[in-house]
């Protein structure tokens, strides 16, 4: 019995691209490929977004769900929600010019996410100063900011979603002012209102559940290198023709200093936090290895972590167009250029804090309903079958059956996903307490 092919919520399989080589097979951090028939396709509901095995494949036979930026603003008002890597993906270009450029594809608001970074770090930094003499307070904390991280954390460190830091993500703040002071001015003239998401990596599904009586609003992901061309070419003819950066009545619309393009990049999160007990890992394999040594109980001295499933950081996003070294260089001359600085007073944030406008809904833990495994639970049989087979198989791990690993392998045969006779390594004439070295079949 073979399941029916699942269709993540953050990537697109191609088979007729796809040539069964197995490398997005080996690196899914939550072993959700297979290969079947040669070609790859999703089997379980469990794709986190990390966007490795499209930064793996060769073929382009996996590309990111996100949404066309060919149709911005046709019957609807467009916002475009900026995260300030954006601005490093273009090099010499003031952030006004960016977003005059953004407006000229057709974008209606263009709203700077900097503010709402501003008020989760020092969101984030009050509460671990109030929380730092608790002695039941789970340390180190980890960063919510990665959407993959977090998800990464549901399905395989579900003990650790208690050291997610319960502050609210910088992407919930902003679109929850969205919703109370944007959504209103559109609502007597029942325009529909589209937030594009301007993304990195393929962390965000497309969403279309308005709350009730509220006027028509979604979200969709847009990648940055599905937009790069033609952003480009306003940006160029934003610079020819010289145009003054328009005033707005919407507060977020402009970026007013570098600190927030510090969050771009590994580290720039803590260091606009201050921190002193804090560290920054990015890299999708060195973020698993430190969740890891976390659940085995290291690190507690020390008070925040900031994971990132991309290298570098979000300037290592597989949907950005430039160089994640050559942003990297740009966000350092924007911080030299811009300065750094706050825009929101401390006891600004401490009166928010206090009347719970920080505190996240729904909590870390409901990921855990979110995004638990929905695969039926094994049997005490199926766990003594899958026992069996990983002595037949010798652990040898080569992806030749279509599962990443041994064990997965073997749990896919108990389930009825696979057969033995996929196995190179296992001879059927044996019996199945059989172990031992074994040779591949045909040889």
């Amino acid at each position: 019995m073979k399941p029916a092919p699942y269709e993540s919520p953050y990537v697109r399989f191609h088979p007729e691209r796809c040539i069964g080589c197995a490398d997005c097979l080996k690196v899914c951090p939550t072993r959700a490929i297979r290969i079947r028939d040669r070609k790859s396709l999703c089997l379980v509901d469990r794709c986190i977004g990390c966007g490795a095995c499209m930064r793996a494949c060769s073929q382009g036979a996996i590309s990111a769900a996100v949404g066309s930026p060919e149709r911005i603003g046709e019957g609807h008002v467009a916002v475009a929600i900026v995260s300030p890597l954006l601005y490093a993906q273009f090099p010499n270009v003031m952030p006004k010019d960016v977003l005059q450029g953004l407006r000229r594809m057709g974008f209606n608001h263009t709203i700077d996410s900097s503010i709402f970074l501003e008020m989760y770090q020092c969101a984030a930094v009050e509460f671990i100063r109030r929380n730092r003499a608790n002695p039941i307070a789970p340390w180190p904390l980890i960063s919510p900011v990665c959407p993959a991280v977090v998800r990464l954390i549901a399905f395989r460190f579900p003990r650790l979603l208690a050291h997610v830091i319960p502050v609210t993500r910088p992407a919930a703040l902003m679109a929850r002012e969205i919703r109370k002071s944007l959504l209103p001015l559109y609502a007597l003239q029942g325009r529909p209102v589209v937030a594009y998401y301007i993304n990195p990596c393929p962390t965000m599904a497309e969403t279309h559940a308005p709350a009730p009586g509220a006027p028509p609003y979604r979200e969709v992901s847009l990648g940055v290198n599905d937009i790069y061309p033609e952003l480009m070419r306003c940006i160029d003819a934003v610079l020819y023709d010289v145009e003054p950066f328009p005033k707005t009545d919407f507060e977020y619309e402009t970026c007013a200093n570098g600190s927030a393009s510090l969050v771009a990049m590994s580290g720039g999160e803590i260091a606009g936090m201050r921190v002193e007990k804090s560290l920054a890992v990015p890299g999708l394999r060195e973020t698993t290895e430190y969740l890891h040594k976390i659940e085995m109980g290291l690190f507690q001295e020390m008070e925040y972590f900031e994971l990132r499933t991309c290298p570098e950081g979000c300037l290592g996003g597989v949907l950005n167009a430039v160089d994640k070294y050559l942003a990297k260089g740009n966000v350092h001359r924007m911080m030299h250029l811009y300065g750094l600085g706050r825009r929101v007073p401390r006891h600004t944030i401490q009166q928010m804090y206090d009347r719970g406008d920080f505190h996240p809904d729904p909590s870390p833990l409901a990921l855990t309903r979110l995004f638990a495994d929905r695969k039926p639970a094994l049997s005490l049989e199926q766990m003594a079958r899958i026992e069996r087979i990983l002595e037949r198989v010798g652990g040898y791990g080569c992806g030749a059956c279509g599962s990443p690993d041994c064990a997965t392998f073997a749990e896919d045969v108990a389930r009825g996903y696979a057969s033995l006779d996929d196995c190179l390594w296992i001879d059927n004439q044996q019996p199945m307490g059989c172990c031992g070295p074994k040779r591949p079949k045909g040889r």
